[in-house]
């Protein structure tokens, strides 16, 4: 071929010639054999081959990749694979640094240094290349085949030829000593690799080197341009000749650079392929065509996708494997092809590989369980060599349909298990289940092959993959489930017996299943499937997410763990189609909630989802977190994702173990999805101005995305919770508390940050709840969860503080910039840019989630959701415009969009302490939390809602939050006054809970008690008992921590009363405070008295000194606390012995201070401490001794002032009390006491004087000298006999009046604590005419002279109660007529005085015979406390009070009754407390005072209806069916009393408003149902009324009166039940119906002369006639007469007034029409009826009391009347069910909660309306409202705008 022309060849570009090594390309892809020439004219340097007819294709680089060995990288990238130019070097170097080069080559110069000082003989260089040269022995060196391209510039000029020429030493200057020496002793072949192919011979392989030497030397001579080439140039040469071209080519950059600006690049030759080259890897496509995605996922799954990264150990245990499985694959093929030819008769004939099961009553052939293990094993290894495409498409077909038959028998076969199953059956079915168990195997090989194959849709076939999944769900439903369900104790008993003996074949068949499923997942995460699997797969995965499983190990048969393993596959399962197919989401979510009421909401297998903290929740709680954060994943659907990828992406390694990749999360794999945004965005400036709108456009999209399905999922929680309660049989109730339990469990776990959203929907669904006029339930449910939700942010809260304080001793820098940023945060000085910087927090989080990806952790969906905060929270937050900034915002978006996190700096590792902090400083500034401030505000807010139970839960959820966060109370400065208006609340929840959050403030704050101390004491004698009790729990608290005096006294005064309280547990509670803080202190000085630490003895003092305090206080409380310290020393107390040995150092304290007067505390006096020791004497005798009682003898002789005589007093109780239990006091002492206190009778007053003959008695038992008691009380009987005749009205009878008095006096207390009747003889000589038998009597008869009406009222007074104190002593007195006809005529007299006096000795009396009936003693009476066997005296006779009770109770019961009933003074009082003495004994029937109780109820005085209440309550619970009869009697007996001695005929009191008969109906509501609906229906009937028998008298009618009492009490019963109060809206409508109607028929016919014939018969009237008939009935008015006029309207009023009653109830109930007669007609059947009713928000009882008083008022004139009249019957004629309907239903449907106005309530007429007569009715409805025909309109009605009662505002 001539030369080229050289102008010509002045203008060509250099021919770069890229030898490439074809020998791997199979034939049937292999290329027509002809050169390509690529970016160059033609042929080389510009010549054209003569034999081409056309110009061969000029392709560019990216063009001819995909026909070489590069096209196995993808994407093409500069970076990875230069550019073809000459002298162009990409190579990275070795030393980052010269430093480190330097430090590199220090052996090397150590070894050069010692050649050269031996003269290359160094032992150390020659053991140092003996070192080397066996590393580099061919033999030893894996050959090692990298993708990537080779340098094109090579120096094989001097390589292959010089070792060609003999092994001379080489000698190469730029080489050292040692490098020299290495190079010379190594006996290698180097050579550039070369394409060769198997058939080439040695001598083919030299003729070409030979040439290309001689074309070599020319080359190296001639210039760039002169390269000749042949006419027809053979591969082979143009190899090689392009080899030493370019070994002799050196092109600088800069000739590069000058081609490149000539418009011309360096030209790659491709030579056409040889025909002896091998073509594996290779594929033949028609030019313009692109690569078939199929054929490329191919070459992805073959061993050309290993063959880079395999050794070549790695590539022969590669091709065994391959040989391995294709040889199996063959021997299953010929033993699937014999048994086709040869059918044997039995399964043991079967063919190798293969196994019978009968189908049909044929044999199909399957493959054998171990063929299958074997297969599926070889099977994997393949894969996971990447030899899995040596099998041809054909025989994975036939492979897969041998797999097939297996499951083609199990959906034949019969799965299903039967409870009622014998041994043999179970059996049976176990084999069954094991040819399952094989099926599933082959599910897996199927599933397994589809994978890499799934390009090929004969492999990968829809109908192959919907078998399995039909497989897999019968397994599942038939096997697994049923047997998941099995319990030991329910009706499967006998069939858990025997599936536990098969625990490890089932178990197998679980697991077999797990795997399928897995299996599913990556197939999922790699194929798009039809859409039937998908729905397919989403039933079964949803129906076994919620089986519910055992709530412990032993009632289950397979083990809770295990299934729940089971679960979370099928969690990934449904996360997986959740993100791969966004059609499918709402589905999913629907599927999801509906099935919620499946869970179980009790028991620990309610949370079985175990969190990597070891915490757990519901595994739906868990599903639902893991769908949101999904949902804020980019990407989109994958319809368009199986052929478009990025190509700025690398592509994942496919081949992965089915492990690596079968939890793979909802945001799929880096290659299969796309980009919310366009790819092609990605090309614009990052860092523009315009980025941090495109990055803020992304991220709120994908956040709103995550939002609206939060919402969606809180919508569905919350509506179904509203209607359902948690004592209900819905459990959605349950389930939203779980539920946000469990979120708030998560809150500040990094792995699940979509629970701030969901948190953060659910807060807003609930604020806008309490702000909306919701029911009461749905409120209270709200502000339950608020204060859930704002309790877990303080304590998230609390433990970052907790988190911060871990950190503080590491040295690392995030740490403490960490914990810097927290108190930033802390302090109100969190900069926002701070957290969302590129080192800040977000990226802490983000770089841990990235560490801990691991297999089944959901960090995936965690770290690009949050991803998307972080995203959102740099746009949204105001930065300055930095480079950084900049940065941050490119990177953000380019991460959003590959959905990756890939940091472009490295991060130091972050431990889990730091993550936790990073993330809760995040969370801490998200929505969420920042509304914390708002929900405590809606909170306090809610306290003075007029709801009763909102007000309650709003207590208790701002108690919730202060127990986690005190200091709100410094914050919010409004709680403390809430809380104390709140415990004068009329609700008792409300007070209750009021008192838990004091309680809590004083436990945070006890300086807060001081503040809320007179609230908490005035709630210790609240009426309800809870109220009771928490309030003492308080005051415990408060007097352990306060040391004031005063409040200690206050609080011992509160416990002492409580101490004796009505209710026992009430009692006990006080009894054991008081034991507690009084004594228990001191019991471990109970041994040792004398030892006591100088502080316990201070503490002991101030506790005597607290008693003494109490001891100055009432004698109510004296009373209590005698009470208390006989309890605490009594035999049945647990700690009685410790207690008085306690009470003797108290004691011994007081005597101490008695005489020495500096050990006394200031103010205290010494009269007081002597009092204080009476009640120890009373309490507990034993107390004291001889030593201490002559200490008080000098206080008795001594009576110079007033003082003296209170302490006369104290220490006689002392000496009374104490001296039977003392025997070793001197007689001495004894005497001169005595006498003492005879000298002194005459200067005693009344209650001294009845203490000095208390102790004389007992001390005469002592001294046996009773002589001067004799001579004593005969004297005073002189006297009085003396002066019984003197007439004391003369002003000169003064000083036989005082005489007389004290006389009377002093015989009454002797009377009563002398024992006289053994002297009866000392007696009768004293008075010789006397002819008596008892010396009581005759002191009696010697004072009932001066009890007569003649004698003065003062000696009336004292001679009554000496009688009675008498009698006391001596019952049988009380029989005697003389003295029955005093207490008698006393109790008629209309003088308080002698009443009362009468009854306190009724009440004495009784008080004592209960006292003796319970076995307790009077401290009071004679012989003092318990008595033992030294007891002195007691006057008391057991036997001598059994019929005077009795007579007292028969004969003065009605007087005392009468006395009860005639006020509410201190007489009232007193007879009250008698009537109780009575009932409580039993002495009457209880009919007799039952009416008057029930009155007494409704007394103002607190005491009186307290005592009526409790005695009440006892004779219901005892007599209930008799006071059934006796409750319409008591209701007239109380409308009495009302009437007449409170002067308030009204039925209720206000502020708020309660009903005056509230105590008889809680009473009542603790009978049965049916007792309370009789009660009601008899309590409405006295409602009831016949018109022409009202009772007229009076302003207000009486039975008018009577009736607006009776209505008011029923408009405010508190009812129990919702039947109960249908029950009694029932019973009132009957009313109306019935009398109503006969009421409005008179009404039309005599007030408004209405007549049938008056009335147009035609439906369409004309205006004409309706004009007429008006006028006609007002003219016809005017003839009523006035009486009758009056009695209709009473009765109309009535009425009304029943009608305004119960349109109050509905409306204050919320009862719809609807909702009624549905209840009604259930007839208590359902729970909804069985539970107490809710009132409505906002509806009061000050309108119906309003209107009920306005129709009232319409008495007072005639026009007032007629306008009632006419009010009246226009309510009765409207058909409200017709004309109204259509305003209920939109009205219902508005306010479901609300009455609608379908049954007349929205056309009831306003008080004071004007109406104009109508037509009466024709008929009447029992049920409702009163109808008639539909169409017949009222005639001569005025036409009226009311509005409908859903319409009036004043209700609300």
């Amino acid at each position: 071929m001539a030369p080229a022309n050289p102008q010509h060849r002045v203008n060509q570009t250099p021919s770069i010639i890229i030898p490439i090594d074809n020998s791997h390309i199979k034939d049937e892809y292999r290329r027509p054999q002809q050169p390509l020439y690529i970016n160059g004219y033609g042929q080389p340097n510009g010549h054209h081959s003569p034999k081409r007819a056309r110009r061969p294709k000029l392709l560019n680089v990216d063009e001819a990749l995909q026909y070489s060995p590069f096209s196995s990288i993808v994407p093409f990238n500069p970076d990875i694979i230069p550019l073809p130019h000459p002298n162009v070097s990409n190579s990275v170097p070795l030393f980052p640094s010269s430093a480190d080069q330097e430090r590199a080559r220090q052996s090397l110069n150590l070894l050069n240094t010692d050649i050269a000082r031996s003269h290359g003989r160094s032992t150390l260089a020659q053991q140092a290349v003996d070192t080397v040269k066996g590393y580099l022995d061919g033999s030893n060196i894996n050959e090692i085949n990298f993708k990537q391209a080779r340098s094109f510039i090579t120096t094989r000029s001097n390589g292959h030829t010089s070792r060609q020429q003999g092994h001379n030493a080489i000698v190469n200057p730029h080489l050292g000593p040692f490098a020299s020496m290495l190079l010379n002793s190594t006996q290698l072949e180097n050579r550039y690799p070369t394409p060769t192919s198997p058939n080439s011979s040695t001598t083919t392989y030299k003729s070409a080197e030979n040439l290309l030497k001689s074309e070599a030397g020319s080359l190296s001579t001639q210039g760039l341009n002169q390269i000749t080439v042949p006419t027809n140039p053979s591969p082979t040469f143009l190899n090689r000749a392009a080899i030493a071209h370019n070994a002799q080519t050196i092109v600088g950059q800069a000739q590069v650079s000058n081609l490149k600006a000539q418009g011309q690049t360096p030209v790659v030759l491709v030579p056409p392929l040889s025909a002896e080259a091998r073509s594996r890897g290779y594929v033949t496509f028609k030019e313009d065509q692109p690569v078939s995605p199929a054929l490329k996922k191919r070459f992805e799954d073959s061993s050309l996708a290993k063959s880079s990264s395999q050794t070549k150990d790695q590539r022969a245990i590669a091709d065994i494997a391959s040989k391995s499985l294709q040889v199996l694959i063959e021997e299953i093929f010929e033993a699937d092809d014999k048994a086709d030819i040869d059918i044997p008769t039995t399964s043991t004939e079967a063919a190798p590989h293969l196994t019978y099961v009968e189908l049909d009553d044929a044999q199909v052939q399957t493959l054998a369980p171990a063929t299958l293990v074997k297969l599926e094993t070889l099977l994997q290894k393949a894969i996971d060599a990447g030899k899995v495409a040596d099998i041809s498409a054909d025989d994975v077909c036939r492979l897969q349909s041998l797999c097939g038959k297996a499951l083609t028998v199990v959906q034949s076969s019969e799965l299903s298990i039967d409870t009622t199953w014998s041994k043999d059956d179970f059996t049976a079915w176990i084999s069954r289940a094991a040819f399952a168990e094989t099926a599933l195997r082959s599910a897996r090989t199927i599933v397994r092959i589809m994978i890499p194959f799934r390009e090929d849709k004969r492999v990968c076939s829809e109908e192959a993959l919907q078998n399995v999944v039909d497989v897999l769900n019968k397994v599942l439903a038939s096997c697994i489930i049923p047997i998941v369900e099995l319990r030991p104790k329910d009706s499967g008993s006998e069939l858990f017996l025997l599936a536990s003996t098969y625990t490890k074949e089932i178990g197998q068949l679980l697991y077999q299943a797990n795997r399928v499923m897995k299996l599913l997942v990556e197939m999922l995460n790699r194929v798009e499937v039809a859409e039937t699997i998908v729905t397919a797969l989403e039933f079964f995965v949803i129906r076994l997410l919620f089986v519910e499983n055992a709530q412990s190990e032993k009632d289950s048969v397979l083990g809770l763990q295990k299934f729940e393993g089971l679960r979370r596959t099928a969690m990934d399962i449904i996360s997986r189609i959740f993100s791969r197919y966004p059609e499918q989401r709402a589905f999913i979510f629907d599927e999801v909630l509906t099935s919620l009421q499946k869970l179980p909401t009790k028991g620990q297998n309610a949370r079985q989802f175990k969190l990597s903290d070891g915490t757990s929740i519901q595994l739906v709680s868990a599903l639902i977190m893991r769908l949101i954060q999904t949902s804020a994943a980019p990407g989109k659907s994958s319809s368009d994702t199986s052929t478009k990828r990025p190509r700025a992406r690398k592509e994942r390694n496919l081949n992965m173990d089915s492990s690596d990749t079968e939890d793979e999360e909802s945001s799929g794999s880096a290659g299969d999805r796309e980009p919310l945004e366009d790819p092609s965005s990605a090309s614009d400036d990052e860092t523009g101005g315009n980025a941090n709108g495109r990055l803020a456009k992304l991220a709120n999209t994908l956040n709103d995305l995550a939002a609206k399905d939060a919402q969606y999922i809180v919508r569905y929680f919350v509506q179904r919770a509203m209607t359902a309660s948690k004592s209900g049989d819905q459990p959605h109730r349950h389930l939203l508390d779980m539920f946000t339990d469990d979120l708030i469990l998560v809150l500040g776990n990094p792995e699940w940050p979509a629970a701030e959203l969901l948190l953060r929907a659910l807060m807003v669904s609930m604020m806008s709840i309490t702000e909306n006029k919701s029911t009461a339930p749905a409120k209270n449910m709200a502000l339950e969860l608020l204060g859930m939700m704002g309790s877990a942010i303080s304590d998230l809260v609390a433990t970052t503080q907790s988190c911060a304080r871990g950190l503080e001793g590491q040295d690392s820098s995030l740490s403490g910039y960490l914990r810097q940023l927290f108190d930033d945060y802390l302090d109100g000085s969190l900069d926002a840019s701070e957290l969302t910087n590129g080192n800040g927090p977000y990226r802490t989080v983000l770089q841990y989630l990235t560490s801990i990806d691991s297999e089944g952790s959901p960090t995936r969906n965690a770290q690009l959701y949050y991803l998307t905060q972080w995203a959102r929270g740099v746009t949204s937050a105001e930065h300055s415009a930095t480079s950084k900034r900049k940065l941050l915002v490119g990177q953000l978006r380019k991460m959003l969009r590959e959905e990756a996190w890939d940091p472009s700096d490295p991060m130091d590792p972050v431990t889990k302490a730091q993550c936790r902090l990073a993330y809760a400083l995040t969370v801490l500034n998200m929505n969420f939390c920042r509304q914390f401030d708002s929900i405590f505000k809606i909170l306090l807010d809610s306290i003075t809602s007029e709801q009763t139970t909102v007000r309650t839960r709003s207590l208790k959820s701002v108690t919730q939050m202060l127990e986690k966060d005190p200091s709100l109370l410094d914050r919010a400065r409004n709680v403390k006054g809430l809380l104390i208006k709140c415990t004068a609340d009329a609700s008792p929840m409300v007070r209750d809970s009021t008192l838990m959050l004091i309680g809590k403030c004083i436990q945070q704050r006890p300086a807060l008690g001081q503040e809320f101390f007179k609230s908490v004491v005035s709630l210790a004698s609240d009426p309800t008992v809870s109220v009771r009790k928490r309030s003492m729990k308080l005051l415990k608290d408060i007097f352990a921590h306060y040391k004031r005096k005063e409040v200690k006294v206050v609080v011992g005064e509160c416990l002492l009363q409580r101490s004796n309280d009505l209710d026992k547990a009430t009692s006990e509670m006080a009894t054991q405070i008081l034991e507690e803080l009084w004594f228990s202190p001191f019991w471990k000085y109970a041994d040792t008295p004398d030892n006591i630490a100088i502080e316990d003895r201070m503490a002991l003092k101030e506790q005597m000194d607290l008693i003494v305090s109490l001891a100055q206080g009432s004698d109510k409380v004296c009373s209590s606390l005698v009470s208390l310290l006989r309890a605490l020393s009594s035999a049945g107390a647990k700690t009685a012995g410790s207690n008085i040995k306690v009470c003797q150092m108290l004691v011994s304290t007081a005597f101490e201070s008695i005489i020495d007067s500096a050990a006394r505390p200031d103010g205290m006096e010494q009269k007081h401490v002597v009092q204080s020791l009476t009640v120890f004497a009373k309490a507990s005798p034993r107390l004291f001794t001889a030593e201490q009682l002559q200490y008080l003898q000098p206080y008795i002789s001594n009576l110079s002032n007033p003082d003296d005589f209170s302490l006369l007093r104290s220490v006689v109780v002392i000496f009374r009390c104490v001296l039977p239990t003392v025997p070793t006091v001197q007689q001495s002492l004894l005497f001169e006491v005595q006498k003492a206190l005879f000298s002194n009778v005459s200067k005693l007053g009344k209650m001294e004087l009845n203490e000095v003959a208390a102790c004389l008695w007992t001390m005469n038992g002592v001294l046996n000298n009773p002589d001067r008691l004799v001579r004593l009380v005969a004297s005073v009987i002189k006297g009085l006999q003396k002066l019984e005749t003197r007439n004391y009205s003369d002003p000169s009878a003064k000083e036989d009046f005082r005489r007389a008095k004290k006389y009377i006096q002093i015989a009454g207390a002797f009377g009563k604590h002398c024992d006289f009747e053994g002297h009866v003889t000392e007696f009768r000589n004293a008075f010789p005419t006397w002819r008596g038998s008892s010396v009581s009597g005759m002191i009696i008869d010697s004072i009932r002279s001066f009890a007569s009406n003649k004698q003065p009222l003062a000696l009336r007074v004292d001679a009554l109660n000496s009688i009675g104190l008498i009698c006391q002593s001596s019952p049988l007195l009380f029989n005697q007529v003389s003295v029955s006809d005093i207490f008698q005529q006393a109790l008629v007299e209309d003088l308080p005085d002698l009443q009362n006096m009468v009854l306190s000795n009724f009440r004495d009396f009784f008080a004592l015979q209960e006292s003796q009936t319970s076995g307790k003693s009077d401290g009071n009476q004679a012989g003092g406390a318990a008595v033992v066997d030294g007891q002195l005296g007691g006057s008391m006779k057991a036997s001598e009070s059994d019929g005077a009770s009795a007579l007292i109770a028969q004969r003065f019961l009605h007087n005392i009754l009468a006395i009860a009933l005639a006020s509410q003074n201190a007489s009232a009082l007193t007879a009250a407390e008698v009537v109780a003495s009575i009932n409580r004994q039993g002495l009457v029937h209880p009919k007799e005072s039952g009416p008057a109780l029930v009155a007494l109820e409704t007394s103002s005085n607190p005491a009186i209806a307290e005592i009526a209440f409790h005695t009440h309550s006892d004779l219901h619970l005892q007599h209930e069916s008799m006071f059934e009869r006796e409750y319409m009697r008591a209701i007239v007996e109380a409308y009495r009393y009302q009437r007449d001695i409170a002067q308030e005929p009204v039925g209720y009191r206000s502020s708020p408003f309660t009903s005056k008969l509230h105590s008889m109906f809680e009473i009542i509501k603790s009978s049965k149902s049916k007792y309370q609906k009789k009660f009601i229906s008899n309590y409405c009937s006295k409602i009831d009324f016949d018109v022409d028998k009202l009772d007229l008298s009076g302003d207000v009618p009486a039975s008018l009166q009577f009736s607006r009492f009776l209505l008011e009490n029923l408009a405010f019963f508190d009812y129990a039940r919702v039947d109960e109060l249908l029950h009694t809206i029932g019973c009132l409508e009957k009313i109306v119906a019935d009398t109503g109607s006969g009421i409005s028929h008179s009404v039309n016919t005599e007030v408004f002369q209405m007549r049938v014939d008056t009335v147009l018969g035609d439906t369409e009237a004309n205006s004409a006639g309706i004009e007429q008939a008006t006028s006609h009935q007002i003219t016809a008015t005017q003839d009523v007469a006035p009486p009758r006029l009056r009695q209709l309207t009473t009765a109309s009023i009535i009425i009304s007034c029943i009608w305004e009653t119960r349109t109050f109830l509905r409306r204050l109930y919320g009862l719809s029409s609807t909702q009624q007669r549905r209840e009604s007609k259930a007839n208590g059947k359902t729970r909804d009826v069985n539970k107490a009713p809710s009132k409505s928000n906002g509806v009061t009882g000050d309108r119906v009391v309003a209107a009920i008083a306005a129709r009232i008022a319409s008495l007072g004139g005639r026009e007032g009347m007629l306008k009632q009249c006419q009010e009246f019957v226009d309510l009765l004629s409207i058909d409200q069910e017709f004309k109204v309907a259509a305003e209920g239903e939109e009205e219902g449907a508005a306010r479901p909660w609300t009455p609608s106005g379908d049954e007349g309530d929205s056309r009831m007429p306003n008080s004071g309306g004007s109406q104009g007569p109508v037509k009466r009715k024709r008929s009447t409805s029992v049920s409702g409202t009163p109808h008639k025909k539909r169409g017949r309109p009222a005639l001569g009605r005025r036409k009226s705008s009311r509005k409908g009662m859903d319409e009036d505002e004043d209700w609300e």
